[in-house]
């Protein structure tokens, strides 16, 4: 006798309340789904059901190996998808959402190459600030700053940033070069806020932690923006390490309050617990620590 068979015969047989109705469903034979039944109640020396001439019941015995049944089938099927799909080449389309800085600058440029090496995979990235719901509104991946508090969701650590002090060299010209965040806050900024995020920063000064109230009298949701108006010598930033490092290499910004150390910022790729997750998202957040893991 097949075990795995017999457990999906006893699970339809349960399901319709029929030995007729089950053999229908699966395909087979009244005679060979009663036969099969036999077999397995005398395999396991209980009965499986209670009969009647007009209806057909689960024994005790009979809802216990229905249910355990059904889980050991679901570990098989998934088991099954797992090892075919590691032989199937990913398609379909991958739907992410990422905060606008870290996709502008760090994910958009690596994306190429991931189609590159999944040319049947299409993208749609959707760069933006704001917390998306995965479920409701059909995303794979949501990469974010910060740790989520929500359950539901696997957390994928790939990168960490630093917010720093920056100002142009116009800007120092004119106001100085401060010494303190307290001297900081008296001059002209311009900086981002979305949401909750960015309102503090926290920085390590003479081995305390200092937090630092991001003044908004001139503020955006966009860090490239807040980088543009940056460069004009207006006002100083706070702006992501690796968004300004090109610049502050090539002295168009500079690094104020160096000694003033910015606490990092995990950046995390976020998907939706599964009992099986897709392969398009497997080979994505594979590539993700890849790339931005070093």
């Amino acid at each position: 006798m097949d075990m795995v068979t017999a457990m999906r015969i006893a699970i339809e047989v349960a399901r319709h309340g029929s030995f007729t109705a089950a053999s229908r469903e699966l395909r087979l034979s009244a005679p060979s789904v009663s036969r099969i039944m036999a077999e397995l109640e005398a395999d396991l020396g209980v009965r499986l059901f209670n009969r009647t001439t007009r209806q057909l019941n689960l024994t005790d015995a009979g809802m216990e190996f229905v249910q355990k049944s059904s889980g050991i089938l679901e570990e098989l099927d998934t088991m099954r998808s797992v090892v075919r799909e590691r032989h199937d080449t990913p398609r379909g389309q991958l739907r992410v959402s990422c905060v606008m800085a870290f996709g502008n600058e760090c994910l958009a440029p690596a994306l190429p190459e991931f189609l590159r090496r999944f040319p049947q995979l299409d993208i749609s990235l959707d760069l933006g600030n704001r917390l998306v719901d995965l479920i409701e509104e059909h995303y794979d991946v949501a990469i974010r700053v910060g740790p989520l508090s929500d359950s539901s969701m696997i957390a994928q650590k790939i990168f960490t940033q630093k917010i720093i002090f920056v100002g142009s060299p116009e800007f120092c010209r004119r106001f100085g070069m401060p010494k303190s965040v307290d001297k900081i806050r008296s001059y002209p900024s311009v900086t981002q806020v979305s949401g909750e995020w960015g309102r503090t920063h926290q920085f390590r000064y003479l081995g305390e932690i200092v937090d630092f109230e991001v003044p908004q009298h001139f503020r955006m949701n966009s860090a490239c923006a807040v980088k543009n108006a940056c460069l004009t010598g207006y006002g100083y930033s706070l702006l992501p390490d690796f968004m300004v490092a090109d610049d502050l290499a090539e002295n168009r910004l500079v690094q104020l309050l160096p000694n003033y150390e910015p606490m990092e910022q995990s950046i995390y790729a976020f998907y939706a617990q599964r009992r099986h997750t897709p392969q398009k998202i497997r080979v994505f957040i594979d590539y993700l620590a890849e790339v931005f893991g070093s």
